[in-house]
C-alpha cells in the first residue's frame, strides 16, 4: 500500500512550531493521468535497444513508492529542526 500521508514540523526556538499533515493522496491525483499515459505509450517508446534498457526501471517504480512507507527525516541545525514522516 502506498504512503498515504506525510507529516512535516519545522521546530523554531522561541516561537511555536510549524506542523502540517499533507494528505499524500491529494498529490497522486494530479499525476494519475501521467502514469496512464506513460503505460500507453511504453510500448512504442521501447522499441529502441537504449530505450528497453529503462524497462526495469519503470517496473521498480511502485515498489519503490511503497517502500517510502515509514521513512522518517530529521535535520538539525542550531536555529532549526526540520522533521519529516512519511506514514
Amino acid at each position: 500500500m502506498p504512503p498515504m500521508l506525510m507529516i512535516f514540523r519545522l521546530k523554531r526556538p522561541e516561537r511555536r512550531p510549524i506542523s502540517l499533515y499533507i494528505p499524500l493522496l491529494l498529490a497522486y491525483i494530479p499525476l494519475l493521468p501521467l502514469v496512464l499515459l506513460a503505460l500507453v505509450s511504453l510500448p512504442f517508446l521501447a522499441i529502441s535497444e537504449k530505450t528497453r534498457q529503462y524497462l526495469p526501471l519503470v517496473k521498480a517504480l511502485p515498489s519503490l513508492l511503497i517502500a517510502t512507507r515509514g521513512t522518517r527525516i530529521s535535520v538539525e541545525s542550531n536555529d532549526h529542526t526540520i522533521y519529516l514522516y512519511i506514514k
